[in-house]
């Protein structure tokens, strides 16, 4: 015993030196070895977390398209893109309405600055110089193409407002398709869903009728044999109770009457060979008081195992 402890105790002062032998400089390299084990062990679990959840938002996607695909609410999207898509036109339409009346606004004000400019030169047309002959000229020419500029302004807005009206009118179109589209696949959602409620009340019904037809004889079956099972066993306990019960009184019964046989056996009487002419003559025998009293005890304590007997057997049916 002394010998083991001090083999311990050995190897405890060995594994001491050993640790104190650590210099600073392998704690340092231990320690950077953690820190990078732990460092790549981050980078790794933030690598796996990030390739999981983009799988798991992809295959949300592609499931929900399926989903969508077997619905038949993909055209309901598509309408929907629709939709969006014509109110861009629309927006772009309406660029283009600006920009027309403008282009119309200001060629009816280039137009009106040059008419201005040749009534100012109608008025003045007795004085007129070389210069203002050119300058009339060239307003005429100017006017004439104003008025074509102003013609083709206006009939680009014209064209413009029509384009709005027509989008606008394609753009109710498609919402009303839209919602004609989104109101049946409410209906066909709701219809399939009042079947599958029918279909599971169906369900339930055909396991309800089962339990009923299949399942609840099998159990009152069941419960009856093991009913009858326990009976049997209950009834096989008890007649071996009464029987040891019944062996144990009779063996009492005999020890008793075996006790009191002699208290009340009849005297013998012997006949004498001259009397046998004369008649027999009954004898009265006379109990003592004490004897008496030991066999009403002993009847009692009879009587009493009797009773006990009989409780006990009660009981433990």
């Amino acid at each position: 015993m002394l010998r083991a402890r001090a083999n311990l105790l050995h190897r405890q002062a060995l594994r001491v030196s050993n640790w104190r032998r650590f210099s600073t400089q392998d704690h340092e390299q231990l320690v950077e070895k953690l820190r990078k084990w732990q460092d790549d062990a981050k980078t790794r679990a933030n690598t796996k977390i990030a390739t999981w959840s983009t799988s798991a938002q992809h295959n949300l996607a592609l499931l929900g398209s399926k989903i969508n695909e077997m619905t038949g609410y993909t055209l309901v999207e598509e309408l929907k893109r629709h939709v969006v898509e014509q109110e861009g036109r629309i927006e772009q339409a309406r660029v283009a309405s600006r920009e027309a009346k403008q282009a119309y606004e200001k060629a009816v004000a280039e137009r009106s600055q040059c008419q201005r400019e040749v009534n100012d030169l109608l008025q003045r047309k007795s004085s007129w110089t070389d210069a203002d002959v050119v300058r009339f000229t060239n307003l005429v020419r100017q006017d004439h193409l104003n008025e074509q500029e102003e013609a083709r302004a206006k009939r680009e807005a014209t064209r413009t407002d029509e384009a709005i009206e027509q989008e606008f009118q394609n753009l109710t179109r498609a919402i009303l398709n839209r919602y004609h589209e989104e109101q049946v696949w409410s209906d066909k959602i709701r219809s399939a869903s009042t079947y599958g409620s029918l279909l599971a009340l169906g369900l339930n019904l055909v396991v309800f009728i089962m339990a009923i037809v299949v399942v609840e004889p099998y159990k009152r079956r069941r419960m009856g044999e093991t009913f009858e099972k326990r009976v049997e066993a209950l009834s096989l306990e008890s007649k071996e109770l009464i029987n040891s019960v019944s062996t144990r009184m009779e063996s009492h019964f005999q020890k008793q009457e075996d006790l009191l046989s002699p208290l009340v056996a009849p005297p013998v009487v012997e006949d004498s060979p001259e009397d046998d002419s004369k008649p027999h003559r009954a004898y009265i025998v006379t109990i003592p008081a004490e004897r008496r009293d030991q066999i009403a005890a002993a009847a009692g304590a009879l009587a009493a195992l009797t009773v006990c007997g009989v409780v006990s057997l009660v009981r433990n049916r």
